[in-house]
């Protein structure tokens, strides 16, 4: 593709979609920083044990996944994305100072308790305010160009925590308060440049008094649930980084350079994604997610057989490239199966499968490799992702009539 077609394509997205993009890579800056740092100083700072640590987590994160299918349904009825948005937006904005204040662990767990309730009330609304705005012709680009500068703020995350912390002394709390700036940024952004979605014809004939009801999710149609099918078990074959870490770090990489594994996983995973969503608006996207699902396969073989760091960077390289590739297609194909009126719900459910998914990947994983070791670990990722792969004849090739 030329430079002046490259121009041209991007500047065929719509302005709500990039502005949507530079509010979450600004959000991602920030909680990178946040939930890097996080757990160290709760452990290092509060004293937290471990355990309680790892409990703590687990309660807060499940906030986040089971918040999402709410936020897509209210999201729905109300026929507006950008309310919940703005809501989600704030809490976030006014969870940051807490982790610089902090008298008490009591004040941490409730501004990661905050924070997490805003995670999932913002995902659902934003994924549907994309697939709403978004051209048919321009879908995968769309989705695409969105998880590229989510990924784009998260790589300066991890890079702003490694520069800080080995220039200011491990200083915690000024890193908290510069960390408060990007979601302040993100809220104006939101305000100003994001606009909602126009309701559809089917949404603007339903009367504003039509009550909230779970039989509508009777109305996603077959195509949708494949894809919530293929979707769930591929992401039982997505684990946490920490076991990529772990590898690491038994191949011979020191604790001060492990994070270069997340920024090497985190730029390949923003590299792949607009250039894949784009070619997927062309491509079958069974085929691109054929090829995502094989790079998975391909990275946990370079992960589970290393034989040295080397080894370890090419299965991150591959890894983040797997994460940008299918993270942005499974997106597209939600939007693809989802009428408008019911997309936010759509996306509730997937997100909500996925958090599912992952807590058994997570936890399937870590019993493997403290009880067969690294090698099945990884193994039993790739016999999960060639089993979605076999799954992928089950989703049907994109129709417009949807």
């Amino acid at each position: 593709m030329t430079k002046r077609s490259q121009k041209s394509l991007l500047s065929q997205i719509p302005s709500t979609v990039w502005a949507i993009g530079v509010v979450t890579l600004l959000i991602n800056l920030s909680s990178i920083v946040i939930f890097s740092l996080s757990p160290l100083y709760m452990t290092q700072v509060f004293g937290l044990a471990t355990l309680e640590l790892g409990l703590l987590e687990g309660v807060i994160e499940s906030f986040s996944w089971f918040t999402r299918i709410f936020a897509g349904v209210i999201s729905d009825y109300l026929h507006k994305r950008k309310p919940i948005l703005i809501i989600a937006y704030a809490l976030t904005a006014l969870s940051r100072p807490v982790f610089a204040l902090a008298p008490s662990l009591g004040w941490i767990y409730g501004a990661r308790l905050t924070d997490r309730i805003s995670n999932g009330l913002q995902a659902t609304p934003r994924e549907a305010l994309v697939g709403d705005v978004a051209p048919q012709n321009l879908k995968g680009a769309c989705y695409g160009l969105r998880q590229t500068l989510s990924l784009v703020g998260s790589l300066l995350g991890a890079l702003g925590v490694m520069y800080l912390m080995r220039h200011t002394g491990n200083d915690y709390e000024f890193i908290f308060f510069l960390a408060c700036i990007p979601p302040v940024l993100a809220l104006v952004a939101l305000i100003l440049f994001v606009q909602d979605s126009t309701p559809s014809h089917a949404q603007q004939r339903e009367k504003p008094s039509q009550k909230i009801s779970w039989i509508n999710i009777s109305r996603l149609k077959r195509q949708y649930w494949a894809v919530i099918l293929v979707a769930a078990v591929f992401m039982v074959s997505n684990y946490s980084g920490v076991y990529m870490i772990l590898q690491a770090e038994r191949q011979g990489l020191s604790p001060a350079e492990v994070p270069i594994v997340m920024v090497i996983q985190n730029l390949c995973a923003m590299l792949s994604a607009f250039p894949i969503g784009r070619l997927s608006d062309v491509v079958d996207r069974r085929i691109l997610l054929a090829v995502g699902f094989s790079i998975t396969i391909l990275s946990n073989l370079f992960l589970g057989f290393a034989n040295g760091i080397f080894f370890v960077m090419i299965g991150a390289a591959l890894w983040g490239a797997q994460i940008g590739i299918n993270q942005s297609l499974l997106l597209t194909k939600v939007a693809d199966t989802t009428p408008q009126s019911l997309r936010g719900t759509g996306f509730g459910i997937y997100y909500l499968t996925n958090g599912i998914a992952l807590f058994i990947s997570n936890s399937f994983t870590g019993w493997l490799f403290q009880t067969y070791g690294s090698v099945w670990a990884f193994m039993g990722s790739s016999i999960i992702a060639g089993v979605a792969l076999l799954l992928l004849p089950l989703l049907k090739p994109f129709q417009k009539t949807l």
